[in-house]
């Protein structure tokens, strides 16, 4: 994480460029529906795909078939405003899913609702209807595989994976108190859906100690890891990339390229995928600390409201939007990225003398204390992320 060395009121992390090539990698295993799946083989337009990947009501929109268009996609979304919303779950966007962290096969989590929630297992068969508010299930490894549930109730045993949302079925409004017994910041409350997934394998070819823990080749993966499924819009509420105290344009900025990157990952990122995920909570991919954020720093959600669904794009695909603290002046292109160009800093974000990667700043994409700059001068949010990223379009997603 950088931090301002005028020890000013923005905190923002750089998104540093060894973790971001991992994703630059594209995978066959994207994280479709199936509807959405069979849509991209048979060539339908993106304007559909998003139809289908918000859960909208195929009613409200297969008259317009067999090619949806743009307009089209937004009369559907103005039928909805004046219906007062068909679909709920679909304003807040598509579900990402979040790798939190992970565990030992010793340790043990503790995890609580404020509000009834229920059990399902690896299948989603819902094993347990109702647990009671503030009522504490534990979930400790009990070997071959198997995740022991118990504490709440009658003490079971789960394959592999075991999950817990709400017993209404209204998950974009139940939060979850996620203990463990390793200490986490104080960040322990969550939006949407919990998992608890036992992972023992490869992915990518190798397990996941040999990058993070340097264990030997010959090993496997051996985690547990606790997941967090929720909508894409309260994903952002619990952006931990900045304390959201600086210019209000800066804050819609950063709430802007968080879901962009997301977005971003949901539709493309493969590389967790074995794991459980899509995302990770860290530095590895960009940090996310859930519902607490929402009460320590209010702005960066009132920032994602005031700027809700909207992604930045570029030719009609969602641009993958990397971002870091400052430069030398001017940030840098990236080959076979053409909305990366390099394009002049603001001085607010500006270190004479820079060197590109150091301390973390890749000059790629935007500049956040640039950024800051630009929105002290009274540039728009818009006009600052069209400044960073060339030729691209703020568009709706949701």
């Amino acid at each position: 994480m950088i931090r301002d060395k005028n020890r000013n009121k923005i905190l923002v992390r750089v998104i540093l460029i060894p973790a971001l090539a991992a994703v630059l990698v594209l995978s066959s295993g994207f994280f479709y529906s199936q509807n959405i799946a069979q849509a991209k083989k048979s060539s339908v337009t993106k304007w559909q795909k998003m139809l289908e990947r918000n859960g909208i009501d195929p009613a409200l929109w297969q008259k317009y078939l067999p090619e949806i268009t743009r307009k089209e996609y937004n009369a559907v979304k103005k039928s909805l405003k004046t219906t007062g919303g068909a679909v709920q779950t679909g304003s807040l966007g598509p579900e990402i899913s979040v790798g939190l962290w992970y565990n030992s096969k010793d340790d043990i989590f503790k995890i609580k609702a404020d509000k009834p929630y229920r059990i399902k297992d690896k299948n989603g068969d819902v094993i347990i209807p109702e647990v009671a508010t503030d009522s504490m299930t534990r979930v400790k490894y009990d070997g071959d595989g198997k995740l022991k549930v118990y504490s709440s109730i009658t003490e079971r045993l789960f394959d592999d994976n075991v999950t817990f949302d709400a017993a209404d079925g209204d998950n974009s409004s139940i939060i979850f108190d996620v203990d463990h017994d390793v200490n986490y910041d104080g960040y322990d409350h969550f939006r949407g859906k919990i998992e608890v997934n036992y992972y023992d394998g490869y992915y990518n070819g190798k397990h996941y100690g040999d990058i993070y823990n340097g264990r030997p080749d010959d090993d496997t993966v051996k985690q547990i890891w606790i997941i967090n499924k929720l909508p894409l819009e309260q994903y952002v509420w619990g952006m931990g990339e900045t304390t959201g105290t600086g210019d209000a344009d800066h804050v819609r900025v950063m709430a802007t390229i968080f879901r962009t990157y997301g977005d971003w990952y949901i539709e493309n990122a493969a590389k967790y995928k074995p794991l459980g995920f899509k995302i990770r909570s860290d530095s590895g991919s960009q940090i996310y600390v859930g519902s607490d954020r929402e009460k320590t720093y209010p702005k960066v959600r009132e920032a994602a409201e005031e700027t809700r669904g909207s992604i930045v794009e570029y030719k009609g695909d969602v641009a993958l939007t990397p971002y870091c603290s400052y430069t030398d002046g001017r940030t840098r292109g990236l080959k076979g990225y053409p909305y990366l160009k390099s394009v002049k800093d603001h001085k607010k974000g500006t270190i004479k003398g820079l060197k590109p990667g150091e301390n973390g700043n890749h000059m790629w994409g935007l500049s956040a204390h640039g950024a800051l700059g630009y929105a002290e001068d009274g540039k728009s949010w818009t006009w600052i992320l069209k400044h960073y990223y060339t030729k691209v379009k703020i568009s709706s997603a949701y």
